[in-house]
């Protein structure tokens, strides 16, 4: 047999058994020498033909060239200082530069590109994706779900459910089980710099975008609830002639919300204003919203089949604006002045006729 180099001293083959030069990568075959031909430590770092200085803080680059972690892996790491068994400080994802610096209080994992930036949560059909937020006392008190089995998007703080938005775009409020305290509100709208000046609190718009109504703060102490009156909207206006009698028809009550037996309230039933100033009443009489059963896209709680009840049925409440009543209210008022002040033209004169009589 004859040898490249020195005869052979062990099995396998080591570097002390190859003359320096005397093979090419040329002269090899793909896949001539495999590992199991390679003893461990048989060829030492300083025998690697590489740029560079080897050192416990480098490594070696594909361009058989050793580079330093704090310097040449920043593109990579948002800062230096790897560890063992560690990425470091932080991972920085970057196809190429932004030209923005890094806030440090978000520096652990950066994605970074020229143009649109962006991280994918791929998750299984029905299943969930989310980001997690915790800390030592509690992994996961805060958390953002995008749930795909009905495509909503869901709110955690402090491990209760705050807000939910439907596939449709409907937004809950401590609709999965969370609650406020009596302390707080459910909802803040709060002016943003000028407390002097009128601000649109929140705006009511149809599908083309035409406002419809608005809530708006005076910047100091008051609120207004508007809706479009604009002369320039409607037509076909007449008077109200019938105020009066359609006034007397209405049906004010004291009475109590079974939900609140100790508070007494004045009002009206809603089905029966509703044939005297319908738009003032939203709704149908006895409407019902139907029950909801668990279907096969649902995911099932324990001890639930598909097909049992999800939601059960519950009253769908009429509503009743009263503000819608004020003009009716106004006509009749107005009715009732020139009512009264033709009486106490009447009276002035029959007083002065009495005088007369009595001269």
């Amino acid at each position: 047999m004859g040898y490249i180099g020195n005869k052979p001293t062990s099995t396998p083959l080591t570097s002390s058994d190859l003359e320096y030069s005397i093979i090419s990568t040329a002269k090899l075959q793909n896949n001539a020498i495999t590992n199991p031909k390679v003893s461990d430590d048989a060829i030492g770092v300083d025998e690697l033909s590489a740029t560079g200085t080897a050192s416990s803080s480098t490594f070696l680059r594909g361009d058989n060239a050793w580079a330093s972690a704090s310097a040449d892996a920043d593109d990579y790491f948002a800062t230096s200082g790897l560890s063992s068994k560690d990425l470091g400080i932080g991972l920085h994802v970057k196809s190429a530069d932004s030209g923005a610096s890094v806030a440090n209080e978000a520096d652990e994992l950066v994605v970074e590109g020229s143009g649109d930036a962006g991280i994918s949560i791929l998750s299984g059909t029905g299943s969930t994706g989310g980001i997690n937020f915790g800390d030592s006392g509690d992994n996961d008190i805060g958390r953002l779900v995008y749930n795909q089995s009905d495509n909503s998007m869901r709110f955690i703080t402090n491990a209760s459910e705050r807000m939910r938005i439907l596939s449709e775009g409907t937004q809950l409020n401590n609709g999965g089980g969370g609650t406020n305290s009596k302390s707080y509100w459910v909802m803040k709208l709060r002016q943003s710099t000028d407390d002097s000046a009128t601000n649109y609190m929140m705006a009511f718009a149809n599908a083309s975008d035409s406002t419809m109504g608005s809530i708006q703060t005076n910047g100091t102490s008051s609120t207004s609830y508007n809706t479009s009156s604009d002369y320039r909207l409607k037509e076909n206006e007449t008077s109200i002639t019938d105020g009066i009698e359609r006034l007397k028809q209405l049906k004010p009550y004291k009475f109590n919300f079974k939900t609140d037996a100790d508070k007494t309230v004045d009002g009206f039933f809603a089905h029966e204003v509703s044939s005297i100033v319908p738009e003032a009443i939203s709704g149908e009489k006895d409407a019902m919203i139907p029950e909801v059963l668990y279907t096969a896209d649902d995911e099932l709680p324990e001890g639930k089949n598909i097909g049992d009840v999800k939601k059960a049925t519950k009253i769908n409440p009429q509503q009743i604006d009263q503000a819608k009543l004020v003009p009716l209210l106004t006509s009749a008022l107005q009715e009732a002045i020139t009512k009264i002040e033709t009486l106490e033209t009447e009276m002035t004169a029959l007083k002065a006729r009495v005088t007369t009589l009595e001269e």
